[in-house]
């Protein structure tokens, strides 16, 4: 993602890349750790279980960095608004996110089909009909009504019966938040400024969570929208020349304050895993998104001012396997989930023990994930990303 200074001198946010491609590979390692009851390891993983069980601070963390990229043009253009209009804009969300998710539906199904043509022809004594330990993250069987669910991108509102590809649940909900982000909350922001939109939208996705009741809104997260539009604040205090917002800018600890958020949202979310079953899920994600959101002014601060990132963030955010990683994170968080079930699936049948049934699922699911998200990538992918297609363009 690029970015620029106001006097239009690019500078390379690489490091947005880096958090997008780790915040994809943690979620491939907490679904290829994703174990059932029947099989726990020994204690000696227990560290390991407990720390893969953080997954949906990833996801908080797309929407922010989602709702930064997306504003950052914005503010930054003489109009304040989008480059080619409205028009422009839905253009190109549509180029950018729907080839590659169908084509990972179609990836799904035709996995679904040879698992089904197999079983139909040779002993899959790996396959157990009617059984699936990962529930939620990849199914073979589904209906008509399933598929159109998905096709529609409404799996978030918890309308299917079967999962197709589980995690894209959170595409379907950064898929709505695009439309609300240009239709509603661009000229809410044109109108009344930034802190008054970050608090409409904080109070429309509180508002709908508690409109929709308690388990249409577990699946749907409206609340997303307000982190979508701290992702939003924080490219503006980034790059605004507003006397107000540079002060702010300039004034706070933006490192301290991302660890102090980070810190609450950890412990809220011990609170809730271990003493307080019923407590807040979206007060979590909102610690999550602030933190991320003031970790991403801090980091860019550097960068405009000229300078590097400090060593250990610059070795672990734009080193260049994580950064490429970063740029095929997309196909990786949408294809991985029917590697790692196959993966699990086939190690079914070699009667191993649970610890060993959970090392290797580890050690095979996750390195196939990235090779299969790598192909898918360059095949369905990376012809739709802009910056590629102004290269071919520049070529001919």
């Amino acid at each position: 993602m690029n970015g620029e200074k106001s006097t239009n001198n690019r500078i390379r946010l690489a490091y947005l890349d880096g958090i997008r491609g780790l915040a994809a590979l943690y979620v491939v390692l907490v679904h290829s750790w994703a174990l059932d009851d029947t099989l726990q390891p020994s204690l000696l993983w227990l560290p390991v279980t407990k720390l893969l069980r953080y997954g949906i601070f990833a996801v908080v963390i797309f929407i922010v960095l989602s709702g930064y990229c997306l504003m950052l043009p914005v503010v930054r253009s003489n109009k304040k608004y989008f480059s080619g209009g409205l028009l422009g804009f839905l253009k190109r969300r549509v180029r950018r996110i729907l080839p590659p998710y169908y084509a990972a539906l179609l990836f799904c199904a035709a996995l679904s089909g040879v698992i089904f043509l197999l079983e139909h022809t040779i002993d899959l004594s790996w396959y157990q009909e009617g059984f699936n330990p990962l529930h939620g993250l990849f199914s073979p069987s589904f209906s008509f009504h399933d598929l159109l669910v998905y096709l529609l991108l409404l799996q978030n509102f918890g309308l299917h019966l079967n999962t197709i590809d589980g995690p894209t649940w959170t595409v379907a909900i950064e898929w709505q938040i695009y439309f609300i982000f240009a239709v509603l909350l661009i000229p809410i922001w044109r109108r009344v400024g930034l802190f008054a939109t970050v608090g409409i939208a904080i109070a429309l996705g509180l508002g709908l969570k508690y409109l929709m009741g308690e388990e249409i809104s577990f699946h749907a997260c409206p609340w997303f929208i307000g982190l979508f539009a701290l992702g939003m604040a924080a490219a503006e205090i980034n790059f605004s020349q507003k006397p107000s917002l540079m002060w702010i800018n300039k004034s706070l600890p933006w490192s301290v304050l991302a660890a102090v958020f980070a810190s609450f949202a950890f412990l809220g979310e011990w609170l809730r895993f271990d003493l307080i079953p019923g407590f807040p899920q979206w007060i979590v994600h909102y610690f999550v998104a602030l933190g991320t959101a003031c970790f991403l002014i801090y980091c860019t601060n550097f960068l405009i001012k000229g300078k590097s990132l400090p060593p250990v963030l610059s070795i672990i955010l734009e080193s260049r396997i994580v950064v490429e990683l970063g740029v095929f994170s997309y196909s990786l968080y949408i294809t991985h989930a029917p590697v790692v079930w196959l993966v699990h699936q086939f190690l079914l049948s070699q009667q191993l023990s649970p610890t060993m049934m959970a090392v290797k699922w580890f050690l095979f699911a996750v390195p196939l994930s990235l090779v299969v998200a790598y192909i898918f990538h360059c095949i369905f992918e990376r012809p739709f990303m802009s910056h590629f297609s102004s290269n071919l363009k520049s070529r001919t």
